[in-house]
């Protein structure tokens, strides 16, 4: 009798755990599909500088704060479902655009730098919290300093790779469609169109994911 019993705390505790990894999963998935819905609205949230074809939009603040809170394997989920909507024929990319042709445009390397961008800054950030975890004396207690700088080097992180494929694919483009331009010269022009004018304002996004995120926590 009590090897029964004990076989059927057993298997209810397995079923217990089956349904909680169900629910986790289905939730993630449910979430991973809000933020590609938020890519897409953050994406038509934009406008031209008129010297540069790349649009300033609120991409870059959606996908950082998507890695910090998904985690590096859903924020990834978020940009891929993202980019399937979009190459798919959904008018997701920015400017209402659609189809895998927009990859190959000005701002396609953007887009594959969310992508790569979203993993890397959320992995950066799981791994600071847990060495924050092991490091502190107090079980549960993360210093805010600690997490405010897991933060911040997680999205700088994040920024850094959306800048670095986002600036060679527009200098590949530039040379494509300029054939006749110098390669030093067009090393110079990219990063004035491509980096250059996003800074300032893509470092004022990070500070508001840093305010935002402290915020949800408390």
């Amino acid at each position: 009798m009590r090897i029964e019993n004990y076989n059927h705390k057993i298997n209810v505790s397995l079923l217990w755990e089956r349904k909680i990894h169900l629910k986790n999963l289905l939730t993630n998935i449910l979430f991973s599909l809000v933020f590609a819905i938020l890519m897409a609205i953050s994406a038509n949230s934009f406008f031209y500088l008129p010297f540069t074809p790349v649009p300033v939009t609120m991409q870059v603040f959606t996908v950082l704060i998507s890695s910090i809170i998904l985690g590096s394997r859903w924020a990834f989920m978020s940009q891929f479902w993202y980019i399937i909507m979009g190459i798919s024929g959904l008018p997701v990319f920015a400017g209402f655009k659609s189809g895998i042709g927009v990859l190959a445009g000005p701002t396609g390397g953007y887009i594959i730098g969310f992508l790569v961008s979203s993993f890397v800054s959320g992995y950066i950030y799981e791994s600071s919290r847990i060495s924050g975890n092991r490091l502190d004396s107090k079980p549960g207690n993360i210093h805010k300093k600690n997490v405010t700088l897991a933060y911040f080097i997680s999205c700088m992180a994040g920024l850094s790779i959306i800048y670095l494929f986002g600036y060679f694919h527009l200098l590949g483009y530039l040379y494509m469609i300029t054939l006749q331009a110098s390669f030093p010269s067009l090393l110079i022009k990219a990063f004035e169109l491509g980096v250059k004018p996003f800074i300032i304002i893509d470092l004022l996004k990070i500070s508001g994911i840093l305010a935002l995120v402290k915020t949800i926590e408390k």
